[in-house]
């Protein structure tokens, strides 16, 4: 309990955490919602719905691992900024899509672009939360993935209140997820000035 305390008291850990919590809702928000806009909306057979679920996938893959070399190599905050940015353009897509009827392409690139900023978001948003705790640095992480399970699990319901047939919920949800993720960072670990981390966390 001790650490915790230490953990939560800390802004920069704090911010990392949050934003992460928040942009993990907005991906589980988009697993839980994808199957219906996708299948029920949009009409695509098992199979091109696997097919766009692994083009997703492949880019979560893709853009972590890029995320991971450019947050060791040019900027933590940098990464991590982009990361915000992209997934903010991504639910946007979302919503505009529930706002108006949008062509399946668009719905496929916002999908790939919420997905993969929150991807590139991943390692140097890990960074700043475990590099300055390697004496509990188990503790750290522990907390870490509880809040972003934790704010994926409450997300993920949310997406559906308005039936199968209805892309708004998932927009508002995703949407409202980024602000308050890049609110967390701007106004929490951002303006902190941590000390210089060298080697991002995967």
């Amino acid at each position: 309990m001790r650490d915790f305390r230490t953990l939560l008291t800390d802004q920069v850990f704090l911010g990392a955490v949050l934003n992460q919590g928040f942009l993990y809702a907005a991906l589980f928000a988009y697993l839980s919602g994808a199957t219906y806009v996708l299948q029920d909306i949009y009409g695509l057979s098992p199979l091109a719905y696997a097919l766009a679920f692994g083009l997703n996938s492949a880019g979560f893959m893709t853009f972590g691992y890029l995320a991971g070399r450019a947050a060791e190599r040019w900027s933590i905050d940098g990464t991590l900024s982009i990361g915000i940015l992209v997934t903010g353009a991504g639910a946007a897509g979302l919503l505009m899509a529930g706002l108006a009827p949008m062509p399946l392409w668009v719905v496929i690139v916002a999908l790939f672009l919420l997905a993969s900023g929150v991807a590139i978001s991943s390692p140097p948003a890990t960074t700043l939360a475990l590099a300055d705790y390697p004496q509990m640095a188990g503790t750290a992480s522990s907390l870490l993935g509880m809040v972003r399970f934790g704010f994926g699990g409450i997300a993920a319901p949310l997406v559906g209140v308005a039936g199968a047939t209805n892309i708004l919920p998932l927009g508002l949800v995703t949407v409202i997820a980024v602000i308050l993720a890049g609110a967390a960072y701007f106004l929490l670990a951002r303006t902190a000035t941590p000390a210089p981390h060298p080697t991002p966390i995967s």
